[in-house]
């Protein structure tokens, strides 16, 4: 998946091929699994914030990086790759139960 260079550098003018190459800004995502889904809520109970970046670091194959390198990612590419691991994932969907 090609991360946007406005994700990557939120604000830069000059936003060519030349120097935002596609092949530099791509990463490879991997579904989240039940087993692993419930390793990170359990890995999470005390601190919710935990939740996002242990999807982030157990859905992203390459690069891979270490929890404390997710913790580094701006908040926006954060969003953007919550977003897409919530949809290959098929979290996307709310249930209304009413």
């Amino acid at each position: 998946m090609a991360i946007p260079v406005s994700i990557l550098h939120p604000g830069e003018l000059d936003t060519s091929a030349d120097k935002f190459p596609e092949s530099r800004r791509i990463v490879q995502i991997r579904p989240l699994t039940i087993g692993r889904f419930q390793l990170i809520m359990k890995a999470s109970r005390q601190d919710a914030g935990l939740i996002p970046l242990l999807m982030i670091k157990e859905s992203l194959v390459e690069p891979t990086l270490s929890l404390e390198q997710v913790k580094q990612l701006p908040l926006g590419l954060v969003n953007f790759l919550i977003d897409n691991i919530r949809e290959i994932s098929g979290l996307t969907g709310k249930k209304n139960l009413s």
